[in-house]
C-alpha cells in the first residue's frame, strides 16, 4: 500500500485551530440528528494541507481517536487533474495510517478554511422531497447558498461544486444526500450549521405503538428479534412511512449500511418469503424488515452502525410532509454505490462496531 504523509508525530505540531476541529468533530458526532456511524467529515486548511477526517472513523470518536490526515493540497490538485478518484494512504499524527475521507476533493474545492459536511436528518428530509429545489428557497432566504441535484459522491461531485464557486456559496444542500457548511474558522461553521438546522427544523409526523406480540410470535425460534431502538418501530407502524422506506434508496448511507430500499414483511407473510422477494428483487440479503403496521425486526447481530441509519431513515422519513412526493437514487446510481472500492472500505470499517 502506498503511504503519503511520512511524518513523525514529533514534528507535526497539534495547532489550536486543528483541535478546535477536533472538538468540533466530536461536538457534532454525538448529535444523531447530524451524524450516524462513519458519516460526515469536517476539513481544516493549514500550511498548504487538508487535514481531513479519515474514512470510516467515526466523528462522535474525534477525541477518543486520533482521525485526521494532512493531505497535501498540491496531492489533491494532481489527483483531480488526473481524473483519480482515489487517494493514497497517510498518516495521522499518532502514526496510524488510514485512506481520507471519500469527500476529500468536496472539501478541497471550497475556499473556506473550515468545512463541515453532515447528514442531518433535516436535510436530508429536504434534499429528498420531489420539491426541494424550489420550497427550500424560502427557508434559505438570506444566506449564500447552492442546490446541487444528486451526484455521486466524491471527484464527480466536487467538480459539480466547482460549477457554483463564482456565487460563493456557504451553504450546500446536496440533493438526496446531506447538507455541507464553511466559514473562515470553526466557530464561524459551527455557527452557520446551526442556523441552517434552525432553518430546516420540521416537525415529525406522530406513528401508531409497535404490535410487539405480533413481533415476537414472527419472530420466535428465528435468527430475527425485535429491533433494539423502540423509536424505529414507527417506520412500520405507520404505512405512509412502509411504503416510503420500501419505495427505494433516498441516500447514500441508507444503501452503504442497510441495503437498497426497505424490506417488508406483507400481511401473511413469513420472514422467509419476505426476505426471498427481497432477494428476488435486490440480491442482498436484507438485515432489517419492516412488518407492515407491526413494527421493525431486525438480525440479531445488527451492529450499532446500521442501528443509527435506521434510526436516520425513520427520522427523514417522518419529516417529509404526506402531501410531497420522495425522491429516491436510481437503481444504477444505488449499484454504483454498493460496488464502489471507496465505500466497501467504509463498511468494512463499520464492522465491529458495538
Amino acid at each position: 500500500m502506498h503511504i503519503q504523509g511520512v511524518i513523525s508525530q514529533a514534528t507535526m505540531p497539534s495547532s489550536p485551530p486543528l483541535q478546535s476541529l477536533v472538538a468540533l468533530s466530536a461536538r457534532i458526532g454525538q448529535d444523531l440528528n447530524l451524524v450516524q456511524a462513519g458519516g460526515g467529515n469536517t476539513s481544516l486548511k493549514e500550511n498548504g494541507s487538508l487535514w481531513v477526517k479519515a474514512s470510516g472513523k467515526w466523528l462522535a470518536r474525534a477525541l477518543e481517536e486520533d482521525m485526521f490526515l494532512p493531505v497535501p493540497l498540491a496531492d489533491i490538485a494532481s489527483n483531480m487533474t488526473a481524473g483519480r478518484e482515489s487517494f493514497a494512504a497517510y498518516r495521522t499524527r499518532s502514526g496510524t495510517v488510514l485512506r481520507p475521507s471519500v469527500e476529500t476533493t468536496m472539501h478541497a474545492v471550497l475556499p473556506h478554511r473550515v468545512v463541515v459536511h453532515v447528514h442531518s436528518v433535516a436535510a436530508i428530509a429536504w434534499s429528498a422531497r420531489a420539491d426541494g429545489p424550489e420550497s427550500i428557497r424560502s427557508p434559505f432566504e438570506g444566506l449564500r447558498w447552492a442546490w446541487i441535484s444528486y451526484i455521486h459522491p466524491g471527484l464527480t461531485l466536487a467538480k459539480r461544486i466547482e460549477e457554483e464557486l463564482p456565487d460563493k456559496p456557504d451553504v450546500l444542500l446536496l440533493g438526496n444526500h446531506g447538507l455541507v457548511v464553511a466559514g473562515k474558522d470553526c466557530d464561524a461553521a459551527e455557527k452557520l450549521l446551526y442556523d441552517v438546522e434552525r432553518r430546516l427544523a420540521v416537525d415529525a409526523q406522530p406513528a401508531p405503538a409497535a404490535d410487539k406480540q405480533a413481533l415476537e410470535r414472527l419472530t420466535r425460534r428465528t435468527q430475527w428479534s425485535l429491533a433494539q431502538d423502540d423509536e424505529v418501530h414507527a417506520l412500520a407502524t405507520s404505512i405512509r412511512s412502509c411504503k416510503v422506506a420500501a419505495g427505494g434508496t433516498m441516500y447514500p448511507d441508507h444503501c452503504v449500511y442497510l441495503g437498497p430500499a426497505a424490506a417488508t414483511v406483507r400481511g401473511g407473510e413469513s420472514i422467509d418469503q419476505a426476505v426471498e422477494r427481497y432477494m428476488t428483487r435486490y440480491n442482498y440479503r436484507p438485515s432489517v424488515l419492516l412488518v407492515e403496521g407491526k413494527g421493525v425486526i431486525t438480525t440479531k447481530d445488527l451492529n450499532r452502525a446500521s442501528r443509527e441509519l435506521l434510526l436516520c431513515l425513520k427520522r427523514v422519513i417522518e419529516r417529509i410532509p404526506a402531501d410531497v412526493s420522495p425522491t429516491y437514487l436510481e437503481d444504477w446510481q444505488v449499484a454504483k454505490l454498493m460496488n464502489w472500492d471507496a465505500e466497501k472500505y467504509r463498511i468494512s470499517m463499520a464492522r465491529g462496531q458495538l
